[in-house]
């Protein structure tokens, strides 16, 4: 029985590759760089790999490869590991106006040099909104690190 589901998986994998004509991501990419294990561990690609082979034989990776490829390399998973992991230096960037946290998340939105002064500008005038509210201090790290993902993204869907 386990064989037989074995196959069906697999033979599922093939039937989504096989949809995908002049596919940009390698195989090895799609399990370390999508699904479930990208979303978990972003800086860990045999991690990501190991949790995605794991946990659905890489069913997820491949889906959202092929549904949603902004959800794999350089997508908003991986910001939003990005900002989560590094909130505290990434407010202490923000309050200054640059820094190797900001840097980061500026690469890592893929910020094109041009609009970084402008984006950097938006983003620290709502953070500063964010973080003169009367309940910021009392705020767990998901929620603060979610408000500045949502400001990223409100400025990020302006300039590109």
């Amino acid at each position: 029985m386990l064989k037989i589901f074995k196959i069906t998986i697999l033979s599922f994998v093939s039937l989504f590759l096989s949809f995908q004509t002049g596919m940009a991501r390698e195989f090895a990419e799609i399990y370390t760089e999508c699904g479930l294990g990208a979303m978990i561990a972003p800086r860990h690609p045999g991690v990501a790999a190991v949790t995605n082979v794991t946990w659905d034989l890489g069913t997820t990776a491949v889906s959202s490869n092929i549904s949603c490829p902004d959800s794999c390399s350089g997508g908003k998973a991986k910001v939003a590991a990005f900002i989560y992991d590094s909130y505290d230096p990434l407010e202490k960037d923000l309050a200054v106006g640059n820094g190797e946290y900001l840097d980061g998340l500026m690469e890592l939105i893929n910020c094109e040099p041009e609009s970084k002064e402008g984006f950097i500008k938006a983003l620290r005038t709502d953070f500063k909104t964010i973080v003169a509210e009367k309940n910021y201090i009392d705020k767990s790290r998901f929620e603060k690190a979610e408000s500045l993902y949502k400001i990223v993204y409100k400025h990020y869907n302006n300039i590109s």
